[in-house]
């Protein structure tokens, strides 16, 4: 198995077991209309798109809304951002979530994280913009990389080496790549395509047709 970091992998297949065997309900396709105290819990009530609505008691709320880096600070200096990622423009194709996995990332390091303003960079997790797929192995090189340059040692700042773990996303599509207690089967394709992000990826590709419903947004109650 291909999987260096096969804890992650558990996750999403200790997930599909719990909501196949039932312990976990999916909710899919819905909008959140109100949230009510109930003692120690809340209500959340849902809408979903046929106006249908439904209230759901859960213990916590866990909001995954992505995350962007605040570039407020630097609004005053020359900046060239990527308009999807927020990344450097040059950084943002060698990380697109579409394209790549954390484990398929290119070495990149200085050159990649420059900006037209001399001397500014940004670097670790606030360098991919919105991307997901960070690792701080990654973050590490960049830093190496970029303060070589600040010192003057261009060929040791140019001389980027990145060994990143296979993350066990052999292909753009899940379904093809889930096979037991990990991401991959036995036999995993090239890591080549990372897998995608919003709801037509990720662990709701390869939960039972039964259980998913394609929509706006997903919650979990137990």
């Amino acid at each position: 198995n291909a999987n260096a970091l096969p804890a992650r992998g558990a996750l999403g297949s200790r997930l599909r077991a719990d909501v196949e065997e039932g312990r976990i309900r999916l909710l899919t396709g819905f909008s959140v209309h109100a949230l009510d105290p109930a003692g120690d819990r809340v209500t959340v009530t849902v809408r979903r798109p046929d106006g249908g609505q439904e209230s759901v008691t859960v213990d916590r709320i866990v909001a995954a809304t992505g995350f962007r880096p605040d570039h407020g600070i630097a609004a005053e200096l020359r900046l060239d951002l990527d308009p999807v990622l927020g990344a450097t423009r040059a950084l943002a194709p060698l990380i697109d979530p579409n394209e790549h996995s954390c484990g398929t990332v290119p070495p990149h390091g200085v050159d990649e994280l420059s900006h037209p303003e001399p001397g500014y960079y940004a670097v670790g997790m606030k360098s991919y913009g919105r991307a997901p797929t960070f690792l701080m192995a990654t973050g590490y090189e960049q830093v190496r990389s970029v303060v070589a340059a600040l010192a003057g040692d261009w060929a040791a700042a140019r001389d980027v080496r990145l060994e990143l773990p296979e993350t066990g996303v052999c292909s753009s599509d899940p379904a093809d790549s889930v096979d037991g207690e990990n991401c991959c089967g036995p036999a995993p394709q090239p890591a080549a395509r990372g897998l995608a992000t919003g709801l037509a990826g990720g662990l709701l590709t390869v939960l039972p047709p039964a259980t998913v419903d394609s929509g706006a947004g997903g919650c979990c109650a137990g």
